[in-house]
């Protein structure tokens, strides 16, 4: 797996999710770049993905998203500058989906696609799962 930078490890423990998460989540989205990934899009609903985590644009907007990240000062430059900032973010949103739905499988789907039931997110869902084995499956 690809090495994490040291920020990775606080902000896993911070949110409870498990390290190897955060990081099969970051190589599935960005590979061997990491933060340079940078700006990827638009997606089939003009939306972007960005930095190592792929954070969705939709998480800035605070027409379509009660809980915008915008409200916290975090704006999509700071998204594609700062891969702590990226990765904290990300670790959030799996910590929210882990939270909802209470297993990895959808956490991971609804990571993905919005939605635990996405086909889409599923496929994606084991793609993170088969980079971890059978640790959480």
């Amino acid at each position: 797996m690809i090495a994490l930078p040291d920020c990775a490890i606080e902000i896993a423990d911070y949110y409870q999710v498990p390290i190897e998460i955060v990081a099969a989540v970051r190589q599935q989205e960005s590979g061997s770049r990491g933060q340079s990934v940078g700006r990827i899009g638009p997606n089939k609903n003009g939306t972007y993905d960005l930095g190592a985590m792929q954070v969705n644009t939709w998480w800035l907007d605070p027409q379509t998203n009660r809980n915008h990240l915008q409200q916290w000062g975090i704006t999509e430059r700071e998204l594609l500058e700062n891969e702590c900032t990226n990765i904290a973010v990300g670790t959030w949103i799996l910590y929210d989906n882990i939270t909802r739905y209470g297993e990895w499988e959808a956490a991971l789907a609804a990571y993905n696609a919005g939605s635990p039931d996405s086909p889409v997110g599923q496929q994606y869902a084991n793609e993170v799962l088969s980079i971890l084995g059978d640790q959480y499956q």
